[in-house]
């Protein structure tokens, strides 16, 4: 379980947090993909650490479930 959380949810809830990140940002358009470009390298690596950090291995399938479902709705809402 933390190892496919690590490898897939990891990187899907970074790539969707970023996006929801770009469209919720209240600046230009060019700076919000240079900040962008900066969390989405922060994000993931955060993530994945996080699979393997608590000792329940559900948490951080429900975190990074969490994060992609808002990130979800933040981009059709948005």
């Amino acid at each position: 379980m933390r190892l496919f959380n690590a490898l897939i949810l990891a990187l899907i809830a970074a790539v969707l947090g970023t996006a929801a990140f770009i469209i919720v940002l209240p600046v230009d358009l060019a700076q919000r993909f240079i900040w962008a470009g900066l969390l989405f390298p922060l994000l993931w690596p955060l993530l994945i650490f996080l699979s393997y950090w608590p000792r329940r291995p559900l948490t951080p399938v429900l975190v990074c479930s969490g994060l992609s479902l808002v990130s979800v709705g933040v981009l059709i809402l948005g």
